[in-house]
């Protein structure tokens, strides 16, 4: 019946986001590092404004001097905003998927 339907979308739309947010649980301390390093000046305006050294280098250096000089919860800054993002894109792809193969 219909019942069984809104139950099954339902479980969708759940597992999507729930996936998005598992998924962003992995992901987020590497997001940290990608935007430290990023984030940094290019070596040639560095040097211009005096500052030439480079505080990050590769990633998991990066995730181990935030870690250390930071706490190890550093790594996961911004979490909730990913978070949402991610579960939510994750709610829509499953929901569309699930659509798609229904038509």
């Amino acid at each position: 019946g219909g019942g069984s339907e809104a139950a099954a979308r339902g479980l969708d739309l759940v597992a999507g986001f729930g996936c998005g947010v598992l998924a962003t649980c992995f992901n987020a301390p590497f997001d940290v590092a990608k935007s430290r390093i990023q984030s940094q000046l290019p070596a040639a305006t560095a040097g211009a404004t005096g500052d030439s050294h480079r505080h990050y280098h590769g990633t998991l250096s990066t995730l181990a001097r935030i870690a250390r000089e930071e706490g190890l919860a550093a790594c996961w800054k911004g979490f909730q905003a990913k978070a949402i993002r991610m579960g939510l894109a994750g709610l829509v792809g499953l929901s569309s998927f699930d659509l798609v193969k229904w038509l």
